[in-house]
């Protein structure tokens, strides 16, 4: 890519700022950019800083939004900066299926589409992804069907991983896959640390989610491929590390029914599998030591739903593994949020919590939108739709005596000024005993040291829960001390990158939350002073004229 003059001024002058600010804020380092005297220096420089931070001005109070901050080209001064930092980042959330690029997909799925059971793949992919979907001839066919839209939510993001999932049906795939991925990210985003999240088995009782081939692999096939992918990558790159987490999917509808009368048994056959591999390759000890879980969690939050899976993560636990789980991410009611986190800290034990925005969301600003929603439109005379999350709140909310005024939401009938302020006592009331249930849960994980793993564009994308970026609860976390992570799920499916996660995460609370603090947490890296000196060597290296 070429960089131009102005652009590599712009970084020399940022690390400049930063390093000797030891790392404040963003609006802060801007405005110090802007009273030096780069205007004397270069005045288009100066003019992009100052269009920059008048734009950041902008979103700031939702004049536009981050898109439209993002095309400014200032963007590729902090993300040249990023790249250029000298300890690299840890990638503490990334799955398989979804964060692996169209032309290494499609160098896999060409010659398999183009076998024996083309017909076979033909009905699959079109039952999948539509009649438009084939013929596949081009990374570029590929590409369009792996990335989800803007207007596509949480289901269709499951669903559209279906492609890449069929490239893994040998254990050859898995090693190329693992390989291809720690390259991607070790050189085009800084990442020197990858926690992969994968399935050993991806059989399955849901007819549309199965792959032709599945019968040729083995669990030890998935991993050992996996495994010895990254060991070759990082004998190359010796400071290269990553961990395997097997994940589970906690849909009941996933497991072998051919060979398995229920998913706990073969759950308890995996965890067997797990341990088994252990013994026999102690080598993936250090590698493979944490599981978690993945899929829809709506219909996982009471107790009975994780004791199925208890023994089997106990079982794990005796021999040293982690547990990790997907939880506080969707749900039918907030409360139904907050309690699934609950059981699997109460429960499963887990050290990491991966997305748990369920402790994020603000009650009061949560159900005081829902309650504006369904007044405007009950003012309307529309009733309240079943089966959405409108409905299942209201038929949670803490009603009381005032149980008439939800029969009268439902069937649309207007409320009256009085039954407005019923509706607005149950709703208050509901959101403060929430708010108490949150925070309990929230001290509860910071006292357990339980780490949170942040993933803004999957949470922003996927959930509907965050009108905007800046709703994201990431700085809200960090001032509460909790211990966090940052990863991007699926980020070639979500359209972004690592160092995309940390400008969003920067972006989005730029007055508050410290470039240094931003670096600690992506890092893993807690002695302060050693980041400002790594900041200094930066200063050092873009003054030389070599990194000019």
């Amino acid at each position: 890519m070429i960089i131009s003059f102005t652009q590599k001024l712009l970084v020399k002058e940022f690390v400049e700022i930063v390093s000797e600010t030891n790392g404040i804020s963003l609006v802060d380092t801007l405005d110090l950019m802007l009273s030096s005297s780069l205007k004397s220096k270069n005045a288009e420089a100066y003019t992009w800083v100052a269009e920059y931070r008048e734009l950041l001005n902008q979103f700031m109070v939702n004049k536009i939004d981050l898109q439209t901050l993002k095309k400014h080209p200032f963007n590729l001064v902090l993300e040249e900066f990023f790249k250029r930092f000298p300890l690299k980042y840890r990638e503490e959330h990334i799955h398989l299926s979804g964060s692996l690029t169209a032309e290494f997909i499609w160098s896999k799925l060409e010659p398999i589409l183009n076998g024996t059971n083309r017909a076979i793949y033909e009905k699959k992919i079109k039952t999948v992804y539509g009649e438009n979907a084939w013929p596949i001839t081009s990374a570029k066919d590929v590409d369009q069907l792996i990335r989800l839209k803007d207007d596509e939510g949480f289901t269709t993001y499951l669903r559209i991983m279906y492609l890449a999932s069929l490239i893994f049906i040998s254990k050859d795939a898995h090693t190329d896959a693992a390989y291809h991925m720690a390259t991607e990210l070790y050189h085009k985003y800084n990442i020197g640390s990858v926690r992969l999240k994968f399935m050993m088995n991806r059989a399955t009782s849901k007819a549309d989610d199965k792959v032709p081939g599945l019968d040729q692999i083995t669990s030890e096939d998935v991993v050992m491929g996996l495994f010895e992918g990254f060991k070759k990558f990082q004998s190359e790159h010796k400071n290269f590390q990553f961990t395997l987490s097997p994940s589970f999917r906690k849909e009941t509808s996933y497991f072998d029914e051919a060979k398995f009368a229920t998913r706990k048994e073969h759950f308890m056959y995996q965890i067997d599998e797990i341990l088994a591999m252990i013994d026999k390759y102690p080598e993936l000890s250090n590698h493979l030591n944490e599981v978690d879980t993945v899929g829809d969690e709506k219909e996982m939050y009471r107790k009975e739903h994780f004791s199925e899976l208890q023994h089997g993560f106990r079982k794990l636990q005796y021999r040293g593994f982690k547990i990790k789980s997907h939880h506080g991410e969707t749900w039918h009611t907030l409360k139904r949020g907050i309690q699934a986190v609950d059981n699997a800290m109460n429960i499963w034990h887990i050290d990491s919590l991966e997305h748990g925005i369920s402790l994020g969301i603000n009650p009061n600003l949560y159900f005081h939108q829902l309650y504006q929603r369904i007044i405007l439109n009950n003012l309307s005379g529309k009733p309240v739709e079943t089966n959405t999350t409108d409905y299942k709140e209201l038929m949670e909310l803490n009603w009381g005596n005032y149980r008439p005024i939800l029969q009268k939401l439902i069937s649309g009938e207007l409320l009256s000024e009085t039954d407005r302020t019923k509706f607005l006592k149950a709703k208050f009331h509901t959101a403060r005993d929430i708010e108490q249930y949150q925070h309990d849960v929230l001290n509860r994980l910071i006292q357990k040291d339980v780490s949170l793993i942040t993933l803004p564009s999957s949470n922003n994308k996927l959930t509907g829960k965050f009108k905007d970026y800046k709703d994201h609860p990431f700085s809200w976390w960090e001032k509460k001390n909790v211990n966090l992570g940052v990863g991007t799920d699926n980020y070639v499916t979500l359209n972004t990158n690592y160092i995309q996660e940390m400008l969003i995460l920067l972006l989005t609370d730029p007055t508050n939350l410290k470039i240094t603090k931003l670096l600690m947490v992506t890092t893993g890296e807690t002695r302060r002073p050693y980041i400002s000196q790594l900041l200094w060597k930066m200063r050092k290296d873009v003054n030389s004229n070599a990194n000019l």
